[in-house]
Order: C-alpha cells, then sequence, then structure tokens
C-alpha cells in the first residue's frame, strides 16, 4: 500500500525547496521502508538544488538519515521490521571481491531502489545520492537492504 510522507522537495534548479507530500510505494524484492526518527538535509543537498550534481529534478532531499525498519520486500533477510538502522548513500553488496576483502568502499555493485517515490501528481522524484530521505515524514522512501 503506498504511504504518504512529507518531504523536502527542490523542483528545479535554484529554487525554493518546498516541504510536500511524497509517495512511497512498498519495498519490492531487495528493498526496505524505514521510518525515519533523525534526517538531516546538507549542504551536498544545496548542490543538488543547484543543479551541480544533476539535472534529474525534482529532487527528493535528505540523504543522512537513521530509523527503523518498517517493512521489507522480498529476499531481504540481514534487517527485519523493528530494526534500528542508519542509511547509507552506498548500499554496498556485502559479496563482490572488495566486499569480501572488508574494502566496501571500493563496492563493485552497490544498490539502489528500483521504483521511484512520487509527487502526487505522479511525477517521479530522484532520491538525492540515491536515498532522499524524508526528514519529516513517518517512513523513509525506500532504499536497498542488504540480502
Amino acid at each position: 500500500m503506498v504511504q504518504r510522507v512529507r518531504g523536502v522537495v527542490a523542483r528545479s534548479q535554484g529554487s525554493p525547496v518546498e516541504l510536500t507530500t511524497v509517495l512511497v510505494p512498498d519495498p519490492g524484492p531487495g528493498e526496505a521502508v524505514v521510518a525515519v526518527r533523525a534526517c538531516g538535509v546538507c549542504h551536498t543537498d544545496l548542490h543538488y538544488r543547484e543543479g551541480e550534481i544533476s539535472d534529474g529534478f525534482p529532487f527528493l532531499l535528505g540523504h543522512e538519515a537513521a530509523g527503523v525498519v518498517e517493512s521489507v520486500g522480498a529476499d531481504v533477510t540481514t534487517v527485519a521490521p523493528g530494526d534500528h538502522v542508519v542509511l547509507n548513500w552506498r548500499a554496498v553488496c556485502g559479496d563482490c571481491r572488495a566486499c569480501r576483502r572488508g574494502r566496501p568502499q571500493y563496492c563493485f555493485a552497490t544498490r539502489n531502489a528500483t521504483r521511484a517515490m512520487t509527487l502526487e501528481d505522479g511525477t517521479p522524484l530522484s532520491p538525492a545520492l540515491g536515498i532522499g530521505a524524508s526528514p519529516t515524514g513517518r517512513s523513509w522512501p525506500r532504499a536497498s537492504a542488504p540480502r
């Protein structure tokens, strides 16, 4: 069931950001939805708003977040509803050569959610750094969870 949350959205380059309703779909395979308890919108988000990182507007800002897993999709085995988590913009696979050598910063197969969050009119949102957490919403828009 789609959830409605509030998120900080940059609709176009240089325009003021707005707090608006975001629709979050249920998690797909390998994904989780997290109820956000804390989230930051930082200087990197400003670079997204200014169009300096990408021009994939509109952006859902906020990529530094923590919360509690609310639901998981198929094939998710390392987190479960009720687990406390910190969200990482670089969701490492845990299984490639770099990860197995203890060097996840060089992961060859990082993951991001596959289904887009949207505005109420159906406009797909680009999540900043693959996360796009909702700093004021009940649920965090989807992210890949380790399997």
